[in-house]
């Protein structure tokens, strides 16, 4: 059976993996070592939503460079006059 110490190192990684900073990922270890579990899975969707939103906002960024490409491709190297 594994350790409480190698759970809690487990679970502080896992955070830090995460996206979590070292103080707020062991706020959270803090939640788990009082056996506050809903708090835990609270700061945990939280933190999901935040990432998500980054995420959301990264891919409206990729699709704003694609379509930029698509446009220079369009009228300056496929189908309009080459400029060298």
């Amino acid at each position: 059976m594994a350790r409480a110490e190698d759970t809690q190192a487990r679970l502080y990684q896992n955070l830090i993996d995460a996206g979590y900073g070292e103080d707020m990922a062991k706020y959270c270890l803090s939640f788990a070592q009082n056996g506050e579990w809903n708090r835990l899975c609270n700061e945990l969707a939280k933190h999901k939503t935040v990432l998500l939103a980054t995420l959301h906002k990264s891919e409206k960024q990729i699709d704003c460079l694609d379509y930029l490409v698509y446009e220079i491709n369009r009228k300056y190297l496929i189908g309009g006059k080459q400029n060298a």
